[in-house]
């Protein structure tokens, strides 16, 4: 597991010039971070990996940082460009006042599932009990709430919440007793099945932009030829892992630190399909989010899903051309 840089490492970082049929030409540089570990972002390991930014003309330093809510205020600050995480945090910052924009939607669905000892039996039985989450600002927190809602219950009040920090630490937990259940994510998943645990819930059939791609809405206007690049790298990242699974799951395998194949595997099929090849942005993955918010946040209730999102980005990709050239 890569382990987060000290942001100033991401900073300040100079600018690489290349020639290019004898005329020198300065690529733009874009400062990125992803906040989890999990098999779903691997496109974005794969645009990396690939060196997808460089080829569409932009030079690209990704680092991990655990949890969106660190990322959300580094994006904030100007110490990063691109967040590749959960959309709640970035609906929060925009709800706040933050100069914040949900740019794509990688993935308007997720594999996050919840996992139990075998003497729990249904979403019921967690009345009273803990649950472990990434984090509790998070997309596991959201979809344990969306979970516990289906039963009448409230995460937080009849079904206590803990931020584990990831996924390896949330899988941890429950295997050693300290919590009684844990939303995991694919290959997690199948670590705790291999454990022994077994699935209560799972989130596949809820609408939930699990996975986007959030900038600053100046970042878009001031530098939109280097927000673009580096958007169009990401969506060749996702065209490789629906189409390459060998090479999807060998940067999945680096990235995840998971070496078994079956594993692997069962992972590359749960999210093959979970992406939006365009990126595109929708109202309707939104709505879901502010419906949740709106119960502590008056802002939430009155908030239109169109204000959280911009557009700009994937439908110059689609209008581009570029996707019949990956």
């Amino acid at each position: 597991m890569r382990r987060s840089k000290p942001l100033r490492s991401i900073i300040y970082a100079p600018l690489f010039f290349v020639a290019l049929l004898g005329i020198g030409h300065a690529q733009n540089k874009i400062r990125a971070a992803y906040a989890s570990i999990s098999g779903i972002f691997t496109p974005v390991w794969i645009a990396t990996d690939e060196r997808l930014y460089q080829k569409n003309g932009v030079n690209a330093d990704l680092v991990y940082i655990s949890g969106s809510s660190v990322a959300v205020s580094a994006l904030i600050a100007g110490e990063i460009d691109f967040i590749y995480g959960g959309a709640d945090p970035i609906i929060a910052g925009i709800l706040s006042g933050a100069d914040l924009t949900l740019a794509g939607f990688i993935s308007n669905s997720t594999p996050i599932s919840l996992w139990a000892p075998s003497g729990v039996g249904k979403l019921e039985d967690f009345k009273g009990k803990l649950v472990a989450v990434t984090r509790l600002a998070s997309s596991t927190a959201y979809m344990a709430k969306v979970a516990f809602a289906q039963v009448n219950l409230e995460a937080m009040k009849d079904v206590s919440l803990i931020g584990a920090g990831g996924y390896p630490e949330a899988l941890a937990a429950l295997q050693g007793g300290r919590v009684q259940g844990a939303m995991l994510s694919p290959p997690f998943t199948y670590r705790a099945e291999a454990l022994g645990f077994k699935k209560i819930w799972n989130g596949a059939n809820v609408e939930y932009p699990s996975f986007v791609l959030a900038t600053r809405k100046s970042f878009i206007r001031d530098s939109a030829d280097t927000a673009q690049r580096g958007f169009n790298a990401v969506a060749e990242g996702v065209h490789i892992f629906r189409t390459d699974k060998e090479r999807a799951m060998r940067i999945m395998a680096k990235y995840t630190k998971i070496k078994d194949r079956t594993i692997l595997e069962n992972t590359y099929a749960d999210n093959k399909d979970v992406y939006v090849p365009t990126l595109r942005p929708t109202p309707s993955g939104i709505k879901p989010i502010l419906e949740i918010l709106a119960a502590t946040n008056p802002k939430a209730a009155a908030a239109k899903p169109e204000q959280f999102m911009d557009a700009t980005l994937s439908r110059r990709l689609e209008e581009s051309g570029v996707m019949k050239k990956f």
